[in-house]
C-alpha cells in the first residue's frame, strides 16, 4: 500500500545508540543538528500529561514551569481525571544542571484507593510490557533526519504541501519507542545518565479496572539521582461512576506475523496481540484458509485476551470483530482454486460460531480502482454453495467516489473521504471505510506528523461517524516494497518506508519496536514481544476520547458535541489541503475538552 528511507550514516548512528543518555566524547552535534541545549542552574523535576512530546534536547518549554499545563504546577500535585476501564498516562522529567545527573530514577509504587478500595498495584512477578497496572517506560528519542518527504520536499505520504509540520519538535532527536525501565538496555540506561541541560522522561500508563470504585486514587511520584531524593510529587486521581466503552471507535491495524517472528521469536506473536488489543485497537492479518482460520481463532473468539492467557487490561474476553480475507489481494484472481481456500476459511470460522457479528469480508485488490477484480469476486462468491460465503462483503481500496466504486465495502483513503459523498454510498446500501492519513484533513501516521495527529483522528472518526479506520500496517521492519531498501533496524533508523515514487517516510507503517532482533544485536533488549511507541499510546488516547464523547452523548447530545466540534474543527474533505489542521496543537486544549466530557457524563 506504499513506502520509504535513507543511508545512516556513522555520526547519526552514534548519535542515536546513545540517545536515550550516557552519550560519547566528541558526539557530533551535527548528528541531529541540535545545538546543546541551555543548561539550568539546579536539576529541574518536572510533570506533564501525555499531549506533550518533548525531546531530549528540547530546552525549556512553559510546561515545565506550569504555563499551559493542565495536570500540573511547581509545588503541587498532578491532578489527572479518568473512568473505570481506561488508562491515563502522565510523563515526569528531569533536566539535569552542568556536570549532568546520574542514577536517576522515577518512581511510582502504588495509587490508593479512596475509603480503603482497592487502588493500583503491580501483582508480584508481573512481566514488563504485560499490561500492569502501573507501567513505567524510558522514553527514546530517533534521530529524524531528513524529514519525510516525496520528490518535491515539501510533501510527503503523511502532509500536502503546504501543510509539512515545523522542523521544530519534528525534526533531530524525537521522542517515540517507549521501554519498560526493567528491560531498558545499556544504550537507553536505567536508571538513567542525563546530560547538562538535556531532558530524560519516564512515561507512566496508569490503568484502571472495569470496576474501579468511584473517588480520589492518591500516590506519589518519587524522583532520585545516585539514591539522593530530588522530588517527590503528589498524585491524584478523580475517578468518576461511569465505566469507559471498550474500543468506543472500530479501527483495523494490519500486522505480518512472519515479521513479528522473525524479529522477536513465536511468543512475540501473541504478546503484539495482546498489546494492541490493550490499546482498544483491531490488529488484522489475512485469513485464507482453514489454516490460517484456526490460527487466528483465539483473537477472534476472545479466549486470547482471557486471564488464563496472561492478559491484563480492557476488552477482557472480547472477540475481534473483523475478518479480512485476501488481504492487499493475496487471493489473487478469483477462480476455482480461490474459491475453494475461501470456502475452507469461511466454513472453518462458521463452524467455529466466529463469523457472526464480525464484518468479514474479501480484500480483492488494493489501489487499483481501474481493476475489474472485485465485481469478478463478487460474482464468484454469490455461485458459491456455502451461504457464508455469499453473505461476505468484497471490497477493495480506492479514492473515487466510494458510490460509483463496484463493491460492497468501499476503502478510500482519509484525506479523500467526502463526507457528503460518503452519506450518499451509505444511503444506497454500501459501506464505507477509511485508511491511512494526510495533513491537514487528517492526522498523519508519521514519526515527524503533528505530535496529535492519531488522537486527532479518532476524534474525526467519532465526530463524523467513520465506520472504521484501517492503518496498513503496524510491523514494517523490512522495508520491502517496490523501491524500498530491505530490513533495518527500527532503533536505529526512524526512516522506515521508500517507495520507487520517490516517497521517504519516518515511522511509516511502524507503531510498535521489536524487543529481540538477531540480525542486529547491538539493539536487541533480549525481549520476546514487541514495544509500544508513543503514536500507539496518541491513538489510544483518542479513541478513549471517543468513549467520553459517547457517554456524554447520552446525557446530552447537543453539549458533547459542542465540545467536540469545537476542538476538532474542520477535517477530511471539509479542510482544505494547505496549512495547519484545524485542531489545536495546544495539548492543553484537548486536556479541558476531555474534562468537559468527563463533567457532562459524571453529571449524570
Amino acid at each position: 500500500m506504499r513506502f520509504v528511507r535513507a543511508a545512516t550514516n556513522a555520526a547519526v548512528a552514534a548519535a542515536v545508540a546513545a540517545s536515550c543518555g550516557r552519550g560519547r566524547p566528541g558526539e557530533p552535534d551535527r548528528a541531529w543538528r541540535q545545538p546543546a541545549p541551555p543548561v539550568p542552574a539546579a536539576a529541574q523535576v518536572w510533570v506533564v500529561d501525555d499531549s506533550v512530546r518533548v525531546g531530549r534536547r528540547d530546552g525549556p518549554r512553559p510546561e515545565f514551569a506550569g504555563e499551559g499545563n493542565p495536570v500540573w504546577a511547581p509545588g503541587g500535585a498532578v491532578d489527572l481525571f479518568a473512568l473505570p476501564g481506561e488508562t491515563i498516562a502522565l510523563q515526569v522529567g528531569i533536566t539535569a544542571p552542568a556536570g549532568g545527573l546520574a542514577s536517576v530514577t522515577v518512581d511510582l509504587e502504588r495509587l490508593d484507593g479512596p475509603d480503603g478500595a482497592p487502588g493500583l498495584r503491580n501483582p508480584v512477578g508481573a512481566a514488563p510490557a504485560s499490561g500492569r497496572p502501573i507501567e513505567r517506560f524510558v522514553v527514546h528519542d530517533l534521530v529524524v533526519e531528513p524529514r519525510s518527504h516525496g520528490r518535491d520536499p515539501a510533501e510527503s505520504l503523511g502532509w500536502y504541501p503546504g501543510a509539512r509540520p515545523p522542523d521544530r519538535g519534528n525534526r533531530g532527536l524525537v521522542p517515540d519507542p517507549l521501554i519498560p525501565v526493567d528491560l531498558a538496555p545499556a544504550w537507553c540506561d536505567y536508571p538513567m545518565t542525563v546530560q547538562p541541560g538535556e531532558h530524560r522522561l519516564v512515561w507512566i500508563d496508569l490503568a484502571l479496572a472495569d470496576d474501579a470504585p468511584a473517588g480520589d486514587y492518591r500516590g506519589t511520584v518519587r524522583v532520585a539521582a545516585a539514591g539522593a531524593p530530588l522530588a517527590d510529587i503528589p498524585v491524584r486521581v478523580r475517578v468518576g461512576r461511569h465505566r469507559l466503552p471498550y474500543a468506543a471507535v472500530k479501527t483495523m491495524l494490519v500486522y505480518h506475523p512472519d515479521a513479528i517472528r522473525r524479529r522477536a521469536g513465536d511468543a512475540a506473536i501473541a504478546q503484539y496481540l495482546q498489546l494492541v488489543h490493550r490499546h482498544h485497537i483491531t490488529p488484522v492479518f489475512r485469513i485464507n484458509s482453514a489454516a490460517e482460520a484456526a490460527e487466528r481463532a483465539p483473537q477472534l473468539s476472545g479466549e486470547l485476551f482471557t486471564a488464563a492467557r496472561g492478559y491484563r487490561g480492557p476488552g477482557a474476553g472480547r472477540g475481534q470483530d473483523v475478518i479480512a480475507i485476501g488481504t492487499y489481494g493475496s487471493l489473487g484472481e478469483p477462480g476455482p482454486r480461490a474459491l475453494a481456500a475461501v470456502e475452507a476459511a469461511v466454513t472453518a470460522l462458521d463452524r467455529d460460531g466466529l463469523l457472526a457479528g464480525r464484518d468479514a469480508f474479501v480484500y480483492a485488490v488494493d489501489e487499483q480502482c481501474d481493476s475489474d477484480r472485485a465485481p469478478r469476486w463478487r460474482a464468484l462468491l454469490d455461485r458459491s454453495a456455502v451461504p457464508a460465503v455469499r453473505r461476505l462483503l468484497v471490497a477493495h481500496t480506492c479514492d473515487r467516489p466510494p458510490a460509483a466504486q463496484p463493491v460492497d465495502l468501499a476503502i478510500v483513503p482519509s484525506w479523500t473521504y467526502d463526507p457528503a459523498l460518503a452519506a450518499t454510498a451509505i444511503a444506497g446500501g454500501k459501506r464505507v471505510w477509511v485508511y491511512n492519513g494526510r495533513l491537514p484533513r487528517t492526522g498523519s501516521f508519521l514519526t515527524d506528523g503533528d505530535p496529535l495527529s492519531l488522537r486527532a483522528n479518532a476524534w474525526l472518526q467519532a465526530v463524523y461517524g467513520v465506520e472504521r479506520w484501517f492503518y496498513w500496517e503496524s510491523v514494517f521492519w523490512d522495508d520491502d516494497n517496490r523501491g524500498g531498501r530491505g530490513p533495518y533496524d527500527p532503533w536505529t533508523r526512524a526512516i522506515t518506508f521508500h517507495n520507487d515514487d520517490g516517497d521517504v517516510a519516518n515511522g511509516d507503517g511502524v507503531l510498535v519496536y521489536p524487543g529481540r532482533q538477531p540480525r542486529y544485536p547491538d539493539t536487541s533488549l533480549g525481549f520476546a514481544g514487541v514495544l509500544p511507541s508513543i503514536r500507539l499510546k496518541q491513538w489510544r488516547r483518542g479513541i478513549q476520547d471517543a468513549g467520553y464523547l459517547a457517554l456524554a452523548r447520552r446525557v446530552d447530545a447537543a453539549s458533547a458535541d459542542r465540545v467536540a466540534r469545537g476542538l476538532i474543527g474542520r477535517g477530511f474533505t471539509d479542510a482544505g489541503t494547505r496549512g495547519a489542521p484545524a485542531w489545536p496543537r495546544d495539548g492543553a486544549r484537548w486536556v479541558e475538552a476531555r474534562r468537559a466530557l468527563f463533567d457532562l457524563i459524571e453529571a449524570r
